[in-house]
């Protein structure tokens, strides 16, 4: 498959699933993950906030003429996790937030 023909169909695709896996997983919300988002500073409930809107994104990335805004969407839940990662010194996170990130803005970018 060309590499334009990739960033154009398979990395919506695989973005959109990480993404949904990522919502799904923060919604449960898992002991783990609810003492991530208490230690973080986060509301109480906010995972399933955070876990509904990752969800939402990724489902957009699924459809072709939603792709973009599902893309714009990640970008934003992403950045907002990297901050997150960084100013809590959350290391060991931090390196697969920003490769998904970056996938995430060459989507958007590409639309």
């Amino acid at each position: 498959m060309p590499a334009g023909k990739f960033i154009a169909i398979g990395l919506p695709i695989a973005l959109g699933v990480v993404m949904i896996g990522a919502g799904v997983v923060n919604f449960v919300g898992l002991k783990s993950v609810r003492d991530s988002f208490v230690r973080w500073g986060y509301p109480a409930g906010f995972y399933r906030v955070t876990g509904g809107l990752e969800a939402i994104a990724g489902l957009l990335l699924l459809i072709p003429a939603t792709s973009r805004a599902g893309a714009i969407g990640s970008v934003v839940i992403l950045v907002a996790a990297v901050i997150t990662l960084i100013r809590h010194r959350d290391w060991g996170h931090l390196p697969g937030a920003v490769v998904l990130t970056a996938v995430a803005v060459a989507v958007a970018v590409r639309g």
